[in-house]
Order: C-alpha cells, then structure tokens, then sequence
C-alpha cells in the first residue's frame, strides 16, 4: 500500500512538474508587449494599425504578441513622459514630446540606437526619408527612431456639386482668386479643441508668404516663440479676412465633428483635413450625411497657393534603453514589419500618402485606381508643390491646443486686430518656456 501511495505522489508530483515546465515554456516562449498607444477605440488611425497590429501578431504566433493598451491622442505624449519618469516606458513608443525627447531622453541616452538595426535590415534603410532620418541621427551616429516612409500630404476637400473650379486646380489659385470662386460659399473653420481645420488653413496662408515655408521648416524643433514675423502677422491678416467673409456660420466653438458636420449638410463647401476624411464620403459615411449632400461630388486637392502640408522631419518608433532584450528584438520586428512593402502599400491604401523610394505592385496600383477620391487627393501633389508642416506641429504644445483656439474668436469679431493676435501669441508662447 505505501509502495502505490508513493508511486501515486511521484506520479503526482510528476504531472505537477510537467505542468509547471509547461506554464515556464510558454511564458517564455513568446514575448508578450504591451503598447500603450491612441491608435485605438474610436480614434481614426485604428482603422488600419490594429489590424495591422493582429497581422503582425499572427504572422509571429507563438514568438511574440503585441497588445494595445488604449490612450486618448491628446493624453499620449503626456503618459509617455510620465512612464518615461517612472522608468515604465513599454518596449515601443511613437514619437513623443519634442522638447521631452530632446533634452532629457536623447542626452541621457534613454533610447536603443536603431543604427544596428538598420545595418541589418538594409531593406527598410532604402526607403526611408533622408530628411527624416537626418533629424533621428544624433551628433554620434546613433539613430534615435524610424519613421514611416510614407508621406501623407494634407490638403483640402471641396463640394464640386456647390464649388466650380473650371479647369483649374488649387494649385493653380492663389488663396485670393480662390477666395473670388468661393463666392456665397464657405469654408468649414472651426475654433474648438486644437482648431485643426483652421490651423491648416492658416499653415498654408504662412508657406505662401516669403520666407514662411522656411519658417516653418526650422521651426519644427526649436517651436514659434515670436509670431510678430512678417510672414505669420501677413497670414493672420488674411486669416482674419476669410474668417469674417466665408467662415461657416458654425465656426465659433466648433470642435472637429463640427466642421465635418457643416462640409457634410453643404453648410460648408471646403474643408482643410488630411487623407483619412476620404472615407466619410464613400458611400459607408453616408450616414452623416444630410441637406442633401453627396459624398460622391467631394474633390480632392492641395491648398490654394499649391501648399501640402507634411512634416518628414520628426520622431517616429524608438525603443527604451531599459526594456529587455527580448522585449527589444520584439520591438524591432514590429518596427520592420511596418516597413515591409505589404504593410506600406496596405497603409497607402487605407491612410492614403505616397512612399516616393517604394516601387508600388501593380497590384497596389490598381486597388488605389478603385478609390477615385483618395487617388485624386494623393496624386494633387506635383513636383512644385510646397511642402511644410503645419504651424500647429511649430507651437509650443499649449498654445496649438489650447490657446489658438481660444484667441480666434477674438480675431474673427475684431477684438483683436491681426497685430494684437500676434502679440498675444508671443506673450502667451514666452510664458510656456518657464514651465
């Protein structure tokens, strides 16, 4: 009887150990991130990255698993700032606050430099901007993060059904003859939240002027903390006049879905906004459509003065120095599964944007001919197009989403004259270096 008791508990102890064995190989045998990021829930850009999130978990099944963690837009540079304090950041970050990264991450080397990683994959380095890349090199040839190949210029969208351009484009008016075939129609402004619609407009209003596209070039890094400069007191001018005279009638305190709403129910016949507004007009989007509009009739163009507004010169993946190895060979094959030509044509597709050093399938030529918006939008671009970022990306992060917003109702009823907006501009942009 003790014989079969102890081979009983052998037995026992055994399975035991064999389950236990089990449970360790599989904890180790795949790497589990979790990746707090915005791209998630309702916020656009999970259209396409958590899609692209499951490809890439199913292609590594068993090896590694990616798990977003969902962060509002607006919370997330914050949040990483935060876990970066708390030595807690995940294994994958994407970009971050400017000023964060470059005075306390890069300086105190807080970052896995990504130089090795392209070595190895001479494939992604190929066809990565060189603007972009140049602005992740540090002063010793380490690499503090990729960005997606892909520029996504952002333009506008116009109702052709209430707005006849004739056999011109955007790109062949400036903003005052445009302004001439607008005629009684408006432009879908808005003044709440960060003022995106507005803030792209008047980004453009800047490029134009001499020595604005520049500006706004140079900026990027260092932040506008004088708005008195001719070429940004000159688009505030111009800005004021097409607030007054062509502003939709919902301006004031609009937020975003505002905006959309006045293009959508031809309240409004012109919207600024970038690639992924080309879904709302496809017969899916239908649903917020109203007094008579037709998603069918939208016509997709640069800005007026033929600007197209993209910043190839930011922060894109990067990996925390403090994670584990394996968490960061997990991060990097994230990071090369991104640039692989599958996933970049897909994102094309869906996002909308071009890979200038990418040789395009056929297969994904003819896909992107199906969404006739998108292929007009993308292809507005020409070889004179002025490309910059948009002032908002060039302001101190407090001033582009609060309080240009919050002064624009100011300029539009005259309060302020273009002078004084810009004055309190700088005030108020003066005042965020003491913080």
């Amino acid at each position: 009887m003790k014989n079969i008791v102890r081979i009983l508990s052998l037995v026992l102890a055994a399975m035991m150990l064999c389950g236990m064995v089990g449970t360790v190989a599989s904890a180790e045998g795949v790497v589990e991130l979790t990746i707090p990021h915005y791209k998630a829930g309702e916020n656009v850009g999970a259209v396409f990255f958590l899609p692209q999130v499951e490809r890439f978990n199913k292609l590594y099944e068993g090896k590694y698993h990616i798990t977003i963690e969902e962060l509002t837009g607006d919370l997330y540079a914050e949040k990483m700032k935060q876990l970066g304090q708390q030595n807690a950041l995940p294994a994958l970050v994407e970009g971050g606050e400017t000023e964060w990264i470059q005075n306390v991450v890069i300086p105190n080397g807080l970052y896995t430099d990504l130089s090795g990683f392209l070595a190895d994959h001479p494939d992604v380095a190929a066809l990565l901007d060189e603007t972009a890349l140049a602005y992740n090199t540090t002063e010793d040839n380490k690499v503090f993060s990729i960005s997606l190949p892909v520029i996504r210029p952002m333009g506008m969208y116009y109702n052709g059904a209430l707005l006849d351009l004739g056999d011109k484009t955007a790109a062949d008016l400036s903003w005052d003859e445009f302004a001439e075939k607008l005629g009684d129609n408006k432009i879908a402004f808005m003044t709440g939240e960060n003022a995106w619609t507005t803030a792209l407009i008047f980004s453009s209003l800047i490029a134009v002027e001499e020595g604005g596209a520049d500006l706004l070039r140079e900026t990027y890094s260092t932040k506008i903390y004088d708005y008195n400069q001719p070429a940004i007191l000159n688009a505030v001018t111009k800005l004021q006049a097409l607030l007054q005279n062509y502003a939709a009638s919902n301006t004031v305190g609009a937020v975003y879905a505002d905006a959309a709403n006045a293009f959508e129910s031809n309240n409004a016949a012109v919207i600024a906004n970038g690639s992924w507004m080309v879904s709302d007009f496809l017969p899916d989007g239908s649903v917020n459509w109203s007094n008579g509009f037709d998603g069918s009739t939208v016509r997709g163009d640069v800005l007026p003065g033929n600007v197209a507004l993209a910043n190839t010169a930011g922060y894109g993946w990067w990996v925390p120095a403090n994670v584990s190895d394996a968490e960061k060979e997990a991060a990097m094959a994230f990071i090369a599964f991104m640039n692989t030509p599958e996933e970049l044509e897909t994102y094309m597709l869906t996002e909308g944007g071009v890979c200038q050093k990418l040789t395009v399938s056929e297969e994904y030529t003819a896909k992107a001919q199906e969404n006739a918006l998108m292929y007009e939008y993308v292809n507005a671009v020409n070889a004179d197009t002025i490309i910059c970022p948009a002032v908002c990306d060039c302001m101190p992060s407090s001033i582009a989403n609060t309080e240009f917003g919050n002064l624009l109702p100011l300029l539009i009823d005259g309060t302020y004259t273009p002078e004084q907006f810009c004055q309190q501009l700088t005030t108020l942009a003066e005042e965020t270096r003491l913080d």
